[in-house]
């Protein structure tokens, strides 16, 4: 019998991620691709909340905040989660080959 799954909350700066990756994708390779790519982060998202503690903590943040904050990739994405009194968290949706330092960078200067 499969793992239950955990519920799970998408957090305003994941959404922010989701929205502007929707958008690059968009415009650079159509909509074709961005059903594909919200397919594959859905399923990514559904794997997470099944199996939580298959994630890894991700280079950039070793060090930097609490080691409980993982991260899945999903085709060329990065899902930094965390789980939480058995809720998992997204926090962001980026692609890969984006700097996070700097992302993360941007984000704190935004709620300040």
């Amino acid at each position: 019998m499969p793992a239950p799954l955990l519920p799970y909350r998408i957090l305003p700066t994941a959404r922010i991620g989701i929205e502007e990756l929707r958008s690059y994708i968009v415009r650079t390779f159509g909509w074709e691709t961005w059903r594909q790519t919200s397919v594959q982060i859905q399923q990514t998202i559904a794997h997470i909340r099944q199996f939580p503690e298959s994630g890894h903590l991700p280079a950039e943040l070793e060090g930097f905040i609490e080691d409980n904050f993982m991260q899945a990739l999903s085709g060329k994405n990065r899902i930094i989660y965390q789980v939480r009194d058995d809720i998992v968290f997204i926090h962001l949706v980026v692609d890969t080959r984006r700097d996070l330092q700097a992302l993360l960078h941007r984000i704190v200067l935004r709620l300040i």
